[in-house]
């Protein structure tokens, strides 16, 4: 497999997951006066979910911050002009991380993060990964990136958390 195709693949990975996560998040909240161990379970479930959501939303604007950084510094003719302008766009991970932090997780605020996350965050990521996809040339996808084994354990390690906590209503110890 090509190196671009790697490297798509994990984004893909990734933005999916983001979706996963927060509608599972969003589902997984007992809604009204819970009885303590449910509340505890959701608790420990939201941190998780949190967790992975605050990690790789993150990332994705880092990237952006970097593809922006590269495409600014083309020629004014090359196309990657769109891109620096739909990066400019709402609809980045730290809108969504501040909706959920704003009032402390509450389900009104999952709910609101799942449909940011399926509105404006997910068209923003369609419209760079259309851009990207004429890119060829694999030092911009290195750069923008920044992925590599690292990142990549860390994600798989922090979706595997967020899972077990989702699946058994508890956190898994520190992993």
């Amino acid at each position: 497999m090509h190196e671009i195709e790697l490297l798509r693949t994990q984004l893909a990975t990734e933005r999916s997951r983001v979706r996963e996560i927060a509608r599972e998040g969003a589902a997984a909240h007992p809604g009204g006066a819970a009885a303590a161990p449910a509340a505890a379970a959701f608790e420990a479930s939201c941190r998780a979910c949190a967790e992975y959501l605050g990690c790789v939303l993150g990332w994705f604007d880092e990237r952006d911050a970097r593809l922006g950084e590269l495409y600014a510094l083309r020629p004014a003719a090359d196309a990657g002009r769109t891109a620096v302008a739909a990066l400019g766009s709402s609809g980045g991970g730290r809108e969504a991380l501040a909706r959920l932090a704003a009032h402390g997780g509450a389900l009104g605020d999952w709910q609101a993060v799942v449909q940011f996350i399926n509105g404006s965050w997910d068209a923003r990521r369609a419209a760079v990964e259309a851009l990207l996809a004429r890119n060829p040339r694999v030092a911009d996808w290195r750069t923008f990136g920044g992925i590599d084994a690292d990142s990549i354990c860390r994600e798989r390690a922090l979706y595997a958390r967020c899972r077990a906590a989702l699946t058994a209503g508890v956190m898994p110890g520190p992993g």
